[in-house]
């Protein structure tokens, strides 16, 4: 899929591909080639796509992480002292910043509410770096996951899947990572890192 010197180059935080945009090297034209498709995703019936475009407020992410979900998959968990809890189920889906790819994983997120305000003050959410078992999808999300794919298709990215992104990188090197340690790194550590 991609060589030992691209997956250096992608670790080095360089573009490689010759799809479009990627083939441009302009960070801007793919950033708004990704924000268009996360529009598109947006436009798909009864989902809706929450991005991550920053970073994670700090660092560097090679890629943008997108949760969808199905409205119907939000649920209130408990409502006390003027605070609402709620669990969303649903599917991350990281569009790397470097190379026309993707990977697709489930996640279960919680988001603390002020019910006053409507002000979010605490959550927690997964990640589709740092494990193994992260890039699979249940029959629970077959049907959103199907239309999820169709979308990264038109868009012409390539879905990975774990079977290649679980490998062990085949060569020595240093990534900017929080996720993974030298002698663990797999080559998912090469294309999404995120270094804070």
């Amino acid at each position: 899929m991609f060589s030992h010197e691209q997956l250096q180059d992608l670790i080095e935080g360089k573009i490689v591909g010759n799809k479009f945009p990627y083939d441009t090297k302009n960070e801007q034209e793919i950033e708004a080639h990704i924000r268009r498709l996360f529009h598109r995703i947006n436009r798909i019936p009864n989902v809706v796509c929450e991005a991550e475009w920053d970073h994670f407020g700090s660092g560097y992410a090679s890629f943008v992480e997108f949760f969808c979900y199905q409205k119907e998959d939000v649920i209130v968990v408990e409502e006390k002292s003027g605070r609402r809890m709620i669990k969303t189920d649903g599917i991350i889906v990281d569009i790397c910043r470097l190379a026309s790819v993707a990977i697709m994983g489930e996640d279960d997120r919680y988001k603390t509410i002020q019910i006053e305000t409507d002000e979010i003050v605490g959550g927690a959410y997964g990640s589709l770096l740092g494990g193994l078992n992260s890039l699979k999808v249940s029959g629970k999300f077959r049907k959103i996951a199907e239309k999820l794919k169709q979308v990264l298709k038109e868009f012409d990215y390539e879905l990975l899947e774990a079977e290649e992104m679980n490998q062990p990188l085949p060569f020595q090197t240093k990534i900017r990572t929080i996720y993974s340690r030298p002698k663990e790194y797999v080559v998912k550590d090469a294309i999404f890192y995120w270094e804070d």
